[in-house]
């Protein structure tokens, strides 16, 4: 390929992705040129038809990521209307990472292709989200919430709270208003019903969600402690209020401590050694910690066992922990019996 269209192909990259997304080739030898960089390793195709600079894209958060082929694929197709994770992801909720591999779109008729899920939704109102048309925020979060576990469930919901800034009942009358009579309302009513808006990220929603189907003693989220040495306040994931002494819940990993070293400019180095520094002020205050990492958390067995090495109470498995809906069967699975 010559010297100077390979020049041009890597400034479309380039500018795309400073605007927030992919680059779609718009004639044959483009598409050529940038399928041969794949093949060198230098560029990459999230999605098909779609190229990014292979480091680019790598840098970006998986949410970033999977918004910014959202956000091309809304350009090359104006008609379309993202609906379910989709457009959960592009108006702030909490959507798992096992989501962001699939785009959702509102059409009539259902089918899957390519990474695209189509949903047979008529959509009577959209809005639109930095120019992405998307169902209502209340449709997108409804169908998160019927179609996740629990554990994720909890996420999309806590992060609702947060957005919406409304409380849990508040938000439960407005989803019985707006998605009144839809299959899996008493099942998002019941996830509602442990939401909390005080946490701040999946993964914290995730821990509890564990808790809550093991029977766990629910603690405080965010507790605030004042350090008088550094005149600072620190605050905890979680605390337990036990007559032994209160407990802090941390959950560890290096994506939490890489993230807010990007947001403060700082070194990973850092960034622990301020984490360091915290836990002992607040070990001077009586405060026991339970650190444990996400991996621990799914395999619930290893977390378990640090929480009730720190003596927080288990009473067992927690029967009314909420169970996601049976899926409602289509006609073509249904069976009947002939009148004799």
């Amino acid at each position: 390929m010559p010297r100077s269209l390979e020049d041009v192909l890597v400034r479309k990259l380039t500018d795309a992705f400073s605007n927030g997304k992919l680059y779609a080739p718009k004639t044959d030898s483009e598409r050529r040129g940038l399928k041969r960089r794949v093949r060198k390793g230098t560029v990459t195709s999230p999605y098909k038809g779609l190229y990014a600079l292979k480091d680019q894209w790598a840098e970006a958060e998986k949410s970033q990521q999977y918004k910014m082929i959202i956000a091309t694929l809304a350009e090359l197709y104006p008609s379309w209307v993202f609906c379910s994770f989709s457009a959960a992801s592009m108006q702030g909720l909490e959507v798992p990472f096992t989501e962001m591999n699939r785009i959702h779109i509102a059409t009539t008729c259902s089918r899957r292709t390519h990474g695209l899920v189509c949903h047979h939704m008529k959509i009577n109102e959209h809005v639109s989200v930095n120019g992405v048309k998307c169902a209502s925020v209340e449709s997108s979060l409804f169908e998160c919430i019927r179609k996740s576990d629990f554990k994720y469930a909890l996420a999309v919901a806590d992060s609702a709270l947060r957005l919406l800034k409304l409380n849990a009942n508040e938000m439960i009358d407005r989803l019985a208003t707006k998605c009144k009579g839809k299959h899996g309302m008493a099942y998002v009513k019941d996830v509602f019903s442990h939401a909390n808006s005080k946490a701040e990220n999946g993964g914290e929603s995730y821990a509890r969600a564990v808790m809550i189907e093991n029977g766990v003693m629910l603690p405080k989220l965010q507790v605030e402690h004042y350090d008088p040495v550094t005149k600072t306040k620190y605050r905890d994931d979680f605390e337990w209020e036990l007559k032994t002494g209160n407990v802090a819940g941390e959950l560890d990993g290096n994506k939490k401590y890489t993230l807010i070293a990007k947001e403060r400019g700082l070194t990973i180095e850092q960034v622990l050694l301020e984490e360091r520094q915290r836990e002992s002020r607040l070990r001077n205050q009586g405060l026991k910690f339970a650190r444990f990492s996400f991996d621990q958390l799914r395999n619930v067995a290893p977390f378990l066992d640090i929480l009730d090495a720190c003596g927080i109470p288990r009473i067992g498995t927690n029967p009314r922990a909420p169970k996601p809906p049976t899926k409602r069967r289509t006609i073509t699975q249904r069976t009947y019996r002939r009148k004799r």
